[in-house]
């Protein structure tokens, strides 16, 4: 039997040795007591209470067996891969959502290893809601309106003003959401955000948007009737399990989403920019 000295070790997030070179700035949540607070003077004492109670429910129910889980999944299953425009990527297992649940599990790879090629290099990098720094260690621009954190800038991005042009932009199941928590929702929004994004995108630069299909319809129905437009889409469909291959519009355009896991079954990776590969 694993003792607690053990199972801590095994369980901490996953190591990154060859991203250590790499200036990292970091995201600074706090400690548990810290955000505890953080909360109790931004909501109240009653939304307190019930954020404990669902803590603590979340923490024997999910957040325990979550934690075997992912044990085994990187203890076993950590060298199995995937393969995306040709080149073979590793597929994620992180408590973060957890990522082997849902599409995480493949897009959070694709995703870092671009980051870390514009990052060598120097460039400018914008990422549309805070992902990344839950499983990487960061160094680059966050927009996140809602997650009141250090490190992270708490704009709308459809109003997002910078001198900053960024090189590269990304979203990782993140844009979607623009304009669905207003009364009435505005899915038209996600048009503007992208907008503004061009505005500050540098010449040569690129923007990838990744979007989960079927949790939010009106968003998919922009890119079915073609008000939502990239100069290049590909796609990844869910196969059985944590498992991912590269698939095409007319297998995933129409996949319905597990409201149950919950995850997306299909994945639209969309490119804008002067310049793609």
């Amino acid at each position: 039997m694993l003792i607690y000295s053990q199972w801590k070790k095994l369980l901490l997030p996953i190591s990154h040795k060859e991203d250590d070179h790499l200036p990292q700035r970091g995201v600074n949540r706090g400690n548990l007591f810290s955000r505890a607070k953080r909360i109790y003077e931004r909501n109240g004492l009653n939304y307190f209470i019930h954020t404990s109670i669902r803590y603590l429910y979340e923490l024997f129910f999910t957040s325990t067996p979550n934690r075997v889980k992912l044990w085994y999944y990187n203890k076993f299953r950590s060298s199995d891969t995937f393969t995306f425009r040709g080149k073979e990527y590793q597929y994620v297992f992180h408590s973060y959502t957890p990522s082997w649940a849902n599409e995480r599990c493949a897009i959070l790879p694709i995703a870092w290893e671009l980051v870390r090629s514009f990052q060598k290099q120097g460039k400018r990098i914008l990422e549309i809601g805070n992902v990344l720094s839950y499983v990487y260690p960061v160094n680059h621009d966050i927009i996140d309106k809602y997650e009141i954190v250090d490190g992270v800038i708490n704009e709308d991005i459809v109003n997002f003003k910078t001198d900053k042009q960024y090189d590269l932009i990304l979203s990782i199941v993140t844009l979607q959401f623009v304009g669905w928590e207003e009364v009435p929702r505005n899915p038209d929004k996600v048009l503007m955000a992208i907008e503004n994004l061009r505005r500050i995108l540098a010449p040569g630069g690129l923007i990838i948007i990744m979007h989960g299909l079927g949790e939010h319809k009106e968003v998919d129905e922009l890119l079915k009737n073609g008000r939502l437009k990239f100069e290049k889409q590909f796609y990844l469909m869910k196969t059985s399990g944590y498992k991912w291959e590269e698939s095409t519009w007319q297998e995933v355009k129409d996949l319905p989403y597990n409201y149950d896991v919950p995850t997306a079954n299909g994945v639209v990776i969309g490119l804008i920019g002067t310049d793609i590969n």
